[in-house]
C-alpha cells in the first residue's frame, strides 16, 4: 500500500527503543549509518512523573534530543522529549513514507493508481466505552473495512504498555519452545549501538559514522537465531 518505505519520522520512544521502531519501519538490518543530532533544552510546566501527579505548578528544563540516521537511501529520525512518556501536553508522532503513500499518526493516504489518491484513518476500537457493558479493554485497530491489529490478550484490563509487555512474554515462551526468534541479542545490541551514536553525535555536534559490530557477524552465523534478550 506504501510502497517502497526510505523514511520513518519517530517521537514516540527514548534510546534503543526508538531507534528499534525506526530500523523496524524502514526494514534496516545491521547496514551502517550516518548519524547527526542535536540536544535542545527548554523550559515546561512540569507534568506527571513515575511519583504521581504534580502537587504544584513548577517550570523545569527538558531535554529534546532530534537525531537523523541515513541508511545509504533511506532516513530516519528520531526525536523525543524526555518528559514524553507521562506529559499532559506533549504528544507521541509517528511517520511513515513510501512511494505510493504514507502513515501520519492515524492518517493513511495512498495511490490506488496514479491518478487515484485515497484516504482512509486507523480506528481504535476499546470496549466499555459510553454505554458499552463488554468491560474496559483495547480490542484492536480497523480501517477500510478490515482488521489490522487485533489484541490477542482481550479482554484483559491491559494498558498498551502491558500488552507490548505481555507480547514480549509470549514472544520469549515461543522461542523457548520453538526455537523462533522475535527480538535477539544482536538485534538490542544495534539499537543500543545506534543510541549510543546518537549520544555521540548530540556530544561533539558533528556527524558520526556507525561500523560493522562483532554481534552483526554472529546474528549473520547464526541465522539471526541467537540468544534473544
Amino acid at each position: 500500500m506504501l510502497g517502497e518505505v526510505r523514511e520513518a519520522q519517530i517521537s514516540v520512544a527514548h534510546g534503543y527503543h526508538g531507534v528499534s521502531l525506526i530500523r523496524k519501519f524502514l526494514g534496516i538490518g545491521f547496514e551502517n549509518a550516518t548519524i547527526r543530532a542535536l540536544g535542545f533544552k527548554s523550559p515546561i510546566v512540569a507534568g506527571p512523573s513515575r511519583a504521581g501527579p504534580p502537587t504544584r505548578e513548577q517550570k523545569i528544563l527538558t531535554t529534546q534530543v532530534i537525531a537523523s540516521l541515513e541508511f545509504g537511501g533511506k532516513m530516519g529520525v528520531f526525536d523525543f522529549v524526555e518528559d514524553q512518556y507521562f506529559s499532559w501536553i506533549r504528544a507521541h508522532r509517528v511517520l511513515v513514507r513510501g512511494d505510493r503513500g504514507e502513515i501520519n499518526n492515524l492518517d493513511v493516504r495512498y495511490l490506488m493508481n496514479f491518478e487515484t489518491p485515497m484516504e482512509m484513518k486507523l480506528e481504535r476500537m476499546d470496549a466499555g466505552r459510553t454505554g458499552n457493558l463488554e468491560g474496559h479493554h483495547h480490542k484492536g485497530y480497523v480501517c477500510g473495512g478490515a482488521w489490522w491489529y487485533r489484541n490477542p490478550f482481550a479482554p484483559a484490563r491491559l494498558s498498551d504498555d502491558e500488552i507490548a509487555i505481555a507480547t514480549c512474554l509470549e514472544s520469549m515462551t515461543r522461542y523457548l519452545e520453538t526455537g523462533e526468534p522475535f527480538y535477539g541479542l544482536a538485534e538490542g545490541c544495534q539499537d543500543h549501538y545506534l543510541s549510543i551514536l546518537i549520544a555521540r553525535a548530540v556530544a561533539t555536534g558533528g556527524p558520526v559514522e556507525s561500523g560493522a559490530q562483532i554481534w552483526a557477524e554472529t546474528a549473520a552465523d547464526s541465522g539471526s537465531k541467537g540468544t534473544q534478550t
